[in-house]
């Protein structure tokens, strides 16, 4: 549906370009990487393709753009989780619930980003995200962790979370579990205590490991 056109004031086209983000942005979350077209922001903005076209030259871009927005949004979240809190490990921990949990909450965009055409964005916020897992891995070694490569740990880190958004936003809404606040606690617990337990020294699992006390 055609809403009013939207019109910037001389010297505000970066406002107007907001606009046409909070346009493209619904667009993703409510239709998925298919609905995200030039033509489809122009309509619901109510203004021309040549508009949008003033402000990303392809729909390439504005995927891009669109992407990185919300994924800024991301590591706001993981600061303001993690900020204040004294324990490394928890500050990791809470970390990764947020991640997972922000995964689930944008399904869309967080396909279009990892498996999507949005190739320039997917590289920057992988690597973003890889260098924000690092960092707080450094954090827990500096904290006395023994951990012989924070690289590496955060390699397993990624791992563990990205494949607990992974394993549902790729099925049906009916197959995810009931409690996905639950589902993010436990794959965030998962994925710090393996991925540190296993920081200094890879073991082999055994029923003898998994039953040692302590």
């Amino acid at each position: 549906m055609t809403g009013s056109r939207v019109r910037a004031a001389k010297g505000q086209g970066g406002l107007l370009r907001e606009q046409l983000l909070d346009v493209a942005d619904r667009l993703l979350e409510e239709g998925g990487a298919d609905a995200l077209t030039i033509r489809a922001v122009a309509t619901s903005a109510g203004v021309t393709p040549p508009a949008v076209y003033l402000h990303f030259a392809s729909k390439r871009e504005l995927v891009h753009a669109t992407c990185l927005r919300v994924w800024s949004s991301l590591f706001a979240e993981l600061e303001a989780v993690s900020r204040g809190v004294p324990d490394p490990v928890t500050a990791l921990y809470e970390t990764c619930v947020a991640y997972i949990a922000f995964g689930l909450r944008h399904p869309s965009p967080y396909r279009l980003v990892m498996d999507g055409e949005a190739t320039e964005a997917s590289r920057q916020n992988e690597d973003a995200c890889f260098r924000y897992f690092r960092d707080k891995v450094a954090a827990c070694v500096d904290a006395g962790v023994p951990v012989e490569s924070a690289t590496e740990t955060a390699r397993l880190l990624c791992a563990g979370v990205h494949g607990a958004v992974c394993l549902l936003i790729h099925q049906e809404r009916d197959a995810w579990p009931p409690d996905t606040a639950s589902y993010a606690t436990r794959a965030a617990s998962s994925a710090v205590h393996g991925a540190l337990l296993t920081a200094a020294h890879a073991s082999r699992p055994s029923m003898a490991a998994v039953l040692r006390p302590g």
